[in-house]
């Protein structure tokens, strides 16, 4: 064979796999995640313990878990800074705009919850479209409590922004209350944080599943 056709051959070759490649890569699903509040929005207070430096460290360890399953992950802030500068609103609307400027297939925030009386406790999940985000908050509702062993409250509508405004399944976590002792003292455990994060983690990835089927 002429070595020119052999050239030829072989830079077809190549060219097939940056293609094939880049087939792949489009073919990925692609999760955003949203931990609630951020810089000067700290969410909820307790005794000097910040809900947005939990559920940051909750939705980092969740991109660790999907990402080194084959997932592709963006978070809506990657510190303690806000999605976007400019109040309170536009920070809130900043987060569902990424979740559609990245094309995801699945959106999820994650926050801790706060309440006058401190005996509440419990984790929750939010939806706000029956037919599109409620089997999502139920795969993660259930798998959260598998791992943690906390109890679940509930699994209903919610009517918030960051829900309202996305176009995929969407759904709101509330790992916890903060206003809660027994729940404090898990939310502040590192190992709880991972339990946490591979619950979440799993319900996505059950909910993709069936998604498929």
């Amino acid at each position: 064979m002429p070595k020119s056709k052999q050239i030829g051959i072989g830079l077809a070759f190549v060219l097939m796999l940056i293609i094939g490649w880049r087939w792949y890569e489009e073919k990925k699903v692609i999760i955003v995640l949203d931990p609630g509040h951020g810089g000067s929005y700290p969410g909820f207070e307790q005794d000097g313990v910040l809900e947005k430096d939990i559920v940051l460290e909750v939705s980092q360890y969740v991109r660790t878990e999907l990402q080194n399953k084959g997932y592709t992950v963006y978070l809506t802030r990657e510190g303690d800074q806000l999605c976007e500068e400019g109040g309170y609103l536009k920070d809130l609307a900043c987060r569902p705009k990424l979740s559609r400027k990245k094309h995801a297939d699945v959106f999820v925030s994650i926050h801790a919850n706060g309440f006058k009386d401190s005996n509440v406790r419990g984790a929750e999940v939010y939806y706000f479209t029956p037919f599109r985000d409620k089997q999502l908050a139920e795969k993660i509702g259930d798998n959260y409590i598998k791992e943690t062993k906390m109890p679940l409250r509930y699994v209903k509508f919610g009517n918030y922004k960051v829900l309202r405004e996305t176009l995929v399944p969407s759904a709101l976590v509330e790992i916890g209350y903060l206003t809660n002792k027994e729940d404090m003292k898990l939310l502040m455990q590192d190992d709880f944080k991972r339990k946490s994060a591979t619950g979440i983690a799993l319900g996505i990835e059950e909910f993709l599943r069936n998604q498929r089927k």
